[in-house]
């Protein structure tokens, strides 16, 4: 027999480690591709390559259930995996630990069915998008943990393709609606905030206390608050990821509820400013003298309608110290 540590024989040595790698696993076949990387590796294998690849082999097949492949350890529960009523389950009679990559894409796709469910309820996607999605995701499922010879890798991978496309045909549309209508409730604010500022201006010239100016100044201080709260919005949300579609489910009554908190915001700053209750500066800008410079009140109000909440937190805290007892 040659000797297997001549390195003109190796190659015969090694050509056996496919052969006994399989012998030894227990995790079930290996995918067809196994068996040509393996003889790729052994081409040049010595006596120590060939044992190597033999205990590897080993070592592959009791990890049976790892990211390669293996033993499923789900099961959709009556075999049902054609609409959005699947239970995905794991398998009654298994009695070992379930594996964390089937684990993750059965968790992967009880998310995806549960965004698309309320999605559909909410008339945010198409009844035949909808059919196809819990189809593909099905599909995932199955290939991911539950055929019989599993591929968690392939199963996540198909899972994260599929939401970057309910992302790419159904969350930007919504994400371009929410926009829009975050756009028409501003300009509506502001043509209601000009409104009631030119009646509590002609209120006071009534009564003998004209407020030209200051209202002047806070109707452009309105305006930017507007366009900052909008820019705002626009910039943190451009990117939608997929578990945060459903923040734009109330496209409608949010933007309104939104803008109506950014007028009030925007009126108590003016007004704790004209007052000197409030005293703020930013580099050499006194927003106290919005009242007489368009350039500073158009600033003042950006910059409220872009911190929006932590001007309201400020002018909060600054009541609760004038007002201990608030």
């Amino acid at each position: 027999m040659p000797d297997s540590n001549d390195p003109q024989t190796g190659s015969a040595a090694g050509a056996d480690a496919p052969a006994n790698a399989n012998t030894n696993q227990t995790g079930g076949a290996p995918p067809p591709d196994a068996n040509t990387t393996a003889n790729a590796g052994a081409g040049t294998a010595t006596n120590a390559g060939a044992n190597a690849g033999t205990n590897g082999g080993a070592g592959h097949g009791g990890a049976g259930n790892g990211a390669a492949g293996g033993e499923p350890a789900f099961e959709f529960e009556g075999d049902n995996d054609r609409d959005d009523k699947f239970n995905l389950r794991p398998l009654p009679d298994r009695h070992s630990p379930i594996p964390e990559d089937q684990r993750k894409v059965a968790h992967d796709v009880y998310e995806a069915r549960n965004v698309l469910k309320l999605l559909l309820e909410n008339n945010a996607i198409a009844q035949d998008k909808y059919e196809e999605f819990i189809k593909r995701v099905c599909q995932a499922g199955r290939a991911g943990c539950v055929a019989s010879y599993v591929h968690p890798i392939l199963g996540a991978t198909a899972l994260e393709q599929i939401r970057a496309d309910i992302v790419r045909r159904v969350g930007m549309p919504m994400v371009y609606k929410y926009l829009r209508t975050l756009g028409v409730w501003a300009f509506v604010r502001l043509l209601a905030g000009a409104a009631a500022s030119a009646l509590v201006g002609w209120l006071a010239y009534q009564l003998g206390h004209p407020a030209t100016q200051v209202l002047i100044g806070y109707d452009w201080m309105l305006a930017g608050s507007m366009a900052g709260a909008w820019f705002s919005v626009a910039a943190s949300r451009w990117q939608v990821g997929f578990d945060t579609i459903p923040l734009y489910l109330d496209w409608w009554y949010e933007p309104a509820i939104r803008m109506m908190f950014v007028v009030v915001g925007t009126a108590l700053f003016a007004l704790f400013l004209h007052l000197n209750f409030l005293a703020m500066k930013v580099g050499n800008v006194d927003f106290s003298h919005f009242d007489s410079s368009l350039g500073t009140a158009l600033f003042a109000g950006l910059i409220a309608g872009i911190g929006e909440r932590a001007l309201s937190v400020q002018l909060i805290g600054r009541l609760q110290k004038a007002f201990p007892g608030t």
